[in-house]
């Protein structure tokens, strides 16, 4: 398995800011399809996003579990 290098508190914070901003987004996009269907860019974005949050998840609780 591959050793994880540890995060500092700048990261966790850069990660924390990123997470606020992506999670935002995807908040819109899904009030924002109630009304109007996402287009096929916006749907790829949209995923894209997803993968993106829940890799800073992961960093983030590996990030916790090595406290």
């Amino acid at each position: 398995m591959a050793r994880q290098r540890r995060i500092d508190s700048q990261q966790v914070k850069d990660l924390t800011d990123e997470l606020a901003v992506l999670m935002k987004q995807q908040s819109d996009a899904r009030m924002t399809e109630v009304f109007i269907r996402m287009t096929a860019e916006e749907s790829a974005a949209f995923d894209l996003r997803a993968q993106r949050i829940s890799r800073i998840h992961v960093l983030l609780s590996e990030h916790d579990v090595k406290r």
